[in-house]
């Protein structure tokens, strides 16, 4: 047996018992215990309705991403976390266990949690306000990226084409469509003497009369194209969009740049894209 100890909205502290040891290999009886304690199974995409009543899914494996948001418990047993399943909006708190006491887990990094519901947890916060969280005990704990907890994408459209202009070079790689966001990914070349500028914010995305404009993403980690960019020098990263639809056959994207020679006249960067 051992103690799950857990700080619940940086106030209260949860004490319960859990079935494990700090060997992340369970035995054999380990392994019948767990079987024994299984009462059912719950669809990553279904995950969201252990919240409605955590006690109800006392016993069942479940499968979920999230975000670490305060500063992981360790002791000699295992790594004791909290993760909100929906990140974006701060909200689903889970109270997790794990017995590897090696892993390597902050706060704020993305993880993917297999384990099985052990009860559920209510208390109060700072404000006063009633809280209730799954208690999980994990099986396994995978820290993944900020596309694979938030943003997993739909569809990938290649597209590698090349606009040039007055020596800056616009390279559009590739599309990705998720439920959410678009991610462009975009590479920009200063093959001048000059310094260029590459206006992110002025990028626009065009399906049919829809319009798009760049989204703030700070909370993704993926890399952001310097606004200037000196001679000989390359930058690359991701411009994010708002979600359109996976059925579109047409996008348009619209860069702007310039350069510190004023008597070069850019026009705009277009690319036009057929989705297959």
């Amino acid at each position: 047996m051992r103690k799950l100890v857990m700080i619940i909205g940086l106030s209260a502290l949860l004490v319960m018992s859990a079935c494990g040891d700090s060997d992340s290999t369970e035995t054999n009886s380990e392994t019948n215990e767990r079987e024994q304690e299984v009462e059912g199974t719950v669809a990553p995409e279904d995950f969201g309705k252990v919240y409605s009543d955590p006690a109800a899914y006392k016993g069942y494996e479940v499968e979920f991403t999230g975000q670490v948001f305060v500063e992981p418990e360790r002791d000699e047993d295992g790594i004791y976390l909290q993760v909100f399943e929906n990140p974006q909006k701060s909200e689903n708190n889970a109270i997790v266990s794990f017995d590897d006491t090696n892993i390597d887990v902050e706060t704020e990094d993305y993880v993917q949690i297999s384990g099985i519901v052990m009860d559920e947890f209510e208390g109060e916060n700072l404000m006063g306000g009633t809280i209730t969280a799954p208690m999980v005990e994990a099986s396994s704990i995978e820290v993944v990226d900020y596309i694979t907890a938030v943003s997993p994408t739909i569809q990938t459209i290649e597209v590698d084409e090349v606009v040039e202009q007055h020596g800056m070079e616009v390279q559009l790689q590739k599309i990705e469509l998720a439920e959410n966001q678009t991610r462009v990914y975009v590479k920009i070349a200063n093959n001048t003497d000059d310094v260029v500028y590459f206006d992110t914010y002025s990028a626009k995305l065009v399906t049919g009369s829809n319009q798009f404009e760049v989204e703030d993403n700070f909370e993704s980690g993926l890399p952001e194209i310097q606004y200037d960019i000196l001679a000989g020098v390359e930058s690359e990263g991701v411009l994010t969009f708002p979600a359109i639809d996976e059925n579109t056959d047409a996008l348009t994207l619209h860069a702007e740049g310039h350069s510190d020679d004023y008597e070069l006249d850019f026009k705009a960067f277009v690319f036009e894209i057929e989705v297959e």
